[in-house]
């Protein structure tokens, strides 16, 4: 799943809940429910990191933007910090803890480019 879609999900319930501690918990739980969906992983670690940084920034920059949504957002991308830091040779999947990544939770197939 695209870094934005994580963070565009973890920010929209982060910011329903009105709460900075419950938006954390709702982000990691969209990034959960969005990992089980069949879907398409970006292979460019470097496009999505970007994508995600600059949709922290517009979120911060916006007059509506509320902590628990800013909250939410990181955290529905922080668990996808995993797949980057295995990527660059920093860890190894048998070291991942977040559920979907472990198998603890079935992670959805991976589909082509022409999906959600």
């Amino acid at each position: 799943m695209c870094i934005f879609t994580h963070f565009a999900a973890g920010a929209l319930v982060g910011g329903l809940t009105g709460n900075v501690y419950l938006g954390a918990a709702a982000g990691l739980a969209s990034h959960a429910v969005l990992d089980v969906i069949p879907h398409y992983d970006h292979p460019d670690w470097r496009l999505e990191l970007g994508g995600g940084v600059l949709s922290l920034i517009l979120l911060l920059l916006m007059p509506f933007a509320s902590w628990p949504a800013v909250v939410g957002g990181i955290f529905g991308m922080v668990p996808d910090l995993e797949n980057l830091f295995q990527k660059l040779g920093k860890m190894r999947r048998d070291q991942f803890v977040f559920p979907t990544h472990t198998g603890l939770l079935p992670h959805g197939r991976a589909l082509g480019r022409k999906s959600l």
